[in-house]
């Protein structure tokens, strides 16, 4: 069906309102029935005519519906079981629809279904070999499996009633958007999922599923410490007393949760494991809601103190530092904690001027610049960017500022704008040739874009021709982050019934609805940068 958007919304919103049968239908279509997000019925048609399958909807149903969902099929193509992972990619996902046949059974999953599930194909075939009987080798041996392509509607059935077409289960943010007053908009949703998920007694959700409206019992420190920061920096904006209440009431709540002293020294500990990671960012939290007044000096002192020997303790004389306190013996994740802990340090150089401590600083420049250099690793990017601009901005130490203005042009080479790729991918970091690298997600385009920002802010104060690269990565940016955001209650959460939960939250990928809260903090301090920055150019 080849129909153009506004005539097939024209014909589908006359049949919903009591005019004409809608479209002549050839293929299987899929409709449910929502209540503010909550799936009354659902089911395959194979009737000719949208009005008719309407009328075999419950009459209570229909009354009660405030919304319908539509997957009008076309494009059928037989896939054979030894390409099912290549012709199902995880980027297919909420853009193919699977359908499997073995013996009288039959599975088919719309699009929108599988964005409403957060289910990916393989795990459809598993359940489906599952209630089989089947294994799912022997499944993709015997089956007939197809892919199918999808038009998506989602159709508001309240008064006067609006047809939405979808993409991906959702509406495309064109680039056209990306200007201030999207900034603000984005900027003021991610503090509202923040504020929403911090709990009475100071935790904060750590994951969220949107589809089963559950909470994951996973967490991790590192990311806990930094939605503290975070929360920290919104209170500062706002100048808002509950604001104020909030991050002091987070930082309290982690602190108690997560600290302990061994053998002398301050540890952030869960899961038997101290991180440098963790120590760094605590201690960074600290030394933030203290400079910002949201706390007295002298709250916390001991925990600072003990976090500081910590760090001090884990930095070795050639510059290099130990990753863990717990279990001793670990020393990995060498792209990420050494930074952390260096924009700490380079907070804490600005706050006391200790030349010592500066010492310190540099050698470890000296150390890491040739380390990652040897082997570069994206994620090693932009934390030492942003320890690297506070340095420089306090010694003119110009080793510091080459180095960052030719590694976040390196990192621009990362994010994806080509226009063969799905239009909701555009302005990610992701780089399929190197899968080392990482998949894609929501807090590593937040990350490199907290860097990308002090990196474009040093490249303005040099007069540095690379400025409109930084600025333009920046801009491709945020209309990635606002393309995964919870917008509209009733648009790209129109599968969620705990809706208040979303709102706001940033999903790991387009295909991929989990919230976490590194994706949401990353993110926000990103946008809160360029925000400070009166002449951005939009």
């Amino acid at each position: 069906m080849q129909l153009q958007t506004s005539m097939l919304e024209n014909q589908i919103g006359a049949v919903l309102f009591g005019k004409g049968d809608g479209p002549r239908l050839g293929n299987p279509f899929w409709l449910v029935w929502r209540e503010n997000g909550r799936a009354l019925q659902s089911g395959w048609h194979e009737v000719e005519t949208l009005r008719a399958a309407i009328a075999q909807a419950e009459e209570g149903v229909r009354a009660q519906a405030t919304h319908l969902e539509l997957c009008l099929t076309d494009g059928y193509r037989e896939v054979s079981g030894k390409d099912f992972d290549v012709r199902f990619p995880a980027s297919a996902r909420g853009r193919l629809g699977l359908e499997i046949r073995h013996r009288e059974a039959l599975l088919r999953i719309a699009p929108t279904r599988t964005i409403a599930t957060n289910r990916g194909f393989r795990r459809e075939l598993d359940r489906f070999a599952m209630r089989s009987g089947e294994s799912s080798a022997n499944l993709l041996q015997a089956a007939r499996i197809r892919s199918f392509e999808a038009r998506q509607f989602l159709i508001t059935l309240s008064a006067p009633g609006k047809v939405h077409e979808l993409y991906r289960g959702s509406r495309i943010v064109a680039f056209q958007e990306v200007d201030r007053d999207l900034l603000q908009a984005t900027i003021s949703d991610l503090c509202t999922w923040l504020r929403e998920n911090l709990k009475r007694d100071g935790r904060m959700t750590y994951k969220y599923w949107p589809s089963s409206g559950e909470e994951s019992q996973a967490n991790n420190t590192i990311r806990q410490f930094m939605a503290t920061v975070a929360l920290g920096r919104i209170a500062a904006r706002s100048q808002s007393a509950s604001d104020a209440e909030a991050a002091r009431r987070n930082l309290g709540y982690n602190l108690s949760a997560f600290y302990r002293e061994i053998e002398g020294v301050g540890v952030i500990i869960w899961d038997d494991k101290a991180k440098l990671g963790a120590i760094a960012l605590a201690a960074l939290a600290i030394l933030e809601f203290r400079q910002a007044g949201l706390i007295d000096p002298r709250h916390y002192r001991d925990e600072f103190d003990g976090l500081c020997r910590a760090v001090d303790a884990l930095w070795q004389a050639n510059g290099s530092f130990r990753t863990f306190l717990v279990p001793a013996e670990r020393n990995d994740n060498q792209n990420f904690y050494p930074g952390e802990a260096l924009l700490f340090w380079a907070s804490l150089y600005r706050a006391n001027q200790d030349d010592a401590l500066l010492g310190k600083c540099i050698r470890s420049f000296s150390y890491y610049r040739d380390w990652h250099l040897r082997e570069p690793n994206p994620a090693f990017v932009p934390w030492h960017s942003q320890a690297y601009v506070m340095l420089y901005e306090d010694t003119s130490n110009a080793e510091l500022a080459t180095f960052v203005l030719d590694r976040n042009e390196w990192l621009l080479a990362m994010q994806q704008w080509d226009m063969t790729i799905a239009p909701d991918f555009r302005g990610r970091f992701y780089d399929p040739r190197h899968p080392e690298y990482g998949p894609p997600h929501a807090s590593a385009t937040g990350v490199y874009m907290e860097g990308l920002a002090d990196a474009w802010r040093l490249a303005r104060s040099h007069g540095d021709r690379r400025e409109e690269n930084f600025a333009l990565a920046l801009r491709r940016g945020l209309r990635n982050v606002r393309q995964l955001q919870f917008v509209d209650p009733e648009i790209d959460a129109f599968y969620v019934h705990r809706k208040a939960a979303v709102m706001g939250g940033l999903r790991t990928e387009t295909y991929n609805n989990e919230i976490r809260v590194d994706n949401v903090q990353h993110c926000l301090m990103a946008l809160l940068k360029i925000e400070h920055e009166s002449d951005f150019p939009w």
